[in-house]
């Protein structure tokens, strides 16, 4: 593909808005991704790279040519032009506007052994969430669920506290109770809901069986009605006077018992 080229070095530049919207997750179909590593991995991930910014102060000639051969436009700017696009204290002079990638049910159920699906269900912090996400595909999740009311996974604090993971870990965002309940029905799949509450050892589960893994934020929990759906609750044991384990932690500690069952 040949891409356009220009060279900017005005704030106010158009590009500057359309980066901070996409970061934002205000520009539907669309996500931000900026760094080195980062925008690597969205290549790596094969993602259509609708624009890429990069100043001098990247000076990575490969990845440089990799972008100028992927993205449907390649803008040059001033570091001063990078850093108001920028989500970042200290960019790293490179970043770029991807299409969100798309997932089907069939793919949230792909994998080598039986399905193992996240839920994220009210989980509002988006750095805690991309953690989660990070998790889920470090331990073979087949694929992860946001519930309505949380954060969104496409927005530049989830994608890079993913650290590239949302780019191939198959993902859909904005789902509601029933549309959770249901999908687990029709996949045939087991409802176990992470819960400091629940009565069971996270241990004492089946996870070799396909599940549905649903975790809720350290605050609000995972809600009623999907607590009433699930076929298990279970908590993690903690040592007092903690109380609860970060989402991201609790989820690892679940997914990771999983993994060892399933090995």
């Amino acid at each position: 593909m040949t891409a356009d080229r220009a060279i900017v070095t005005s704030t106010k530049n158009p590009i500057v808005q359309r980066f901070r919207a996409a970061a934002a997750g205000d520009a539907p179909d669309v996500m931000a991704a900026e760094g080195v590593r980062l925008v690597a991995e969205a290549l790596d991930a094969k993602l259509r790279v609708r624009e890429a910014a990069v100043s001098p102060r990247c000076t990575d000639a490969p990845l440089r040519a990799r972008l100028q051969a992927a993205a449907a436009s390649f803008v040059e700017c001033s570091d001063e032009v990078l850093a108001a696009l920028s989500a970042l204290e200290t960019p790293q002079g490179v970043a770029v506007i991807l299409q969100r990638p798309t997932a089907d049910e069939s793919a949230l159920l792909r994998g080598p052994g039986a399905p193992l699906v996240v839920v994220a269900a009210g989980i509002r912090d988006p750095g805690n969430l991309g953690a989660l996400l990070r998790t889920a595909e470090a331990a073979g999740s087949s694929g992860v669920l946001t519930m309505r009311g949380g954060a969104d996974p496409f927005r530049d604090k989830a994608v890079r506290g993913s650290m590239g993971s949302v780019f191939r870990l198959p993902v859909r965002h904005g789902l509601d109770t029933a549309a959770i309940v249901a999908f687990a029905k029709t996949h045939r799949l087991q409802i176990v809901v992470g819960d400091g509450t629940g009565k069971q050892r996270y241990t004492a589960v089946d996870f070799r069986r396909p599940t549905l893994l649903v975790v809720g934020a350290e605050a609000a929990g995972v809600p009623d009605e999907l607590r009433a759906a699930a076929d298990a609750c279970v908590h993690v044991p903690l040592r007092a006077p903690v109380e609860s384990l970060n989402v991201a932690v609790a989820a690892g500690v679940l997914l990771y018992e999983a993994l060892r069952q399933r090995s």
